[in-house]
């Protein structure tokens, strides 16, 4: 499989890019919503990225993938800890979120390592 994780990153950010310019407000307040919710508090930043990571997983994401798994590789979570955290994605999404962790996940996890 073929997946380049900072190409799928580039889309999304100028796909954000493009909706801004048609809708700035939304998108600003959508970032300023998703800043906020993503903030350390009781539960790490770190954390909450591996949360959003298992979703994106489960959900089979691939642009929440690539994001989250680069915020997480961004705030040192180790490999371990993303590892449990696409077995957890399994655990509740059934063979296709495996499926999607060991491909898609382990792809990019990769990818991130090597920048």
């Amino acid at each position: 499989m073929n997946i380049n994780g900072e190409e799928i990153l580039d889309r999304y950010r100028k796909g954000i890019e493009e909706v801004h310019e048609a809708l700035p407000e939304a998108v600003s307040e959508y970032n300023r919503f998703t800043g906020k919710a993503f903030e350390s508090g009781e539960i790490e930043r770190s954390q909450k990225h591996l949360t959003a990571l298992a979703i994106a997983v489960s959900d089979g994401d691939e642009s929440s993938i690539a994001y989250h798994m680069d915020q997480c590789v961004g705030h040192d979570c180790s490999d371990q800890q993303i590892h449990e955290t696409m077995m957890v994605a399994a655990a509740y999404g059934g063979g296709a979120a495996m499926s999607h962790g060991v491909t898609m996940g382990l792809e990019m996890l990769k990818q991130f390592r090597e920048r």
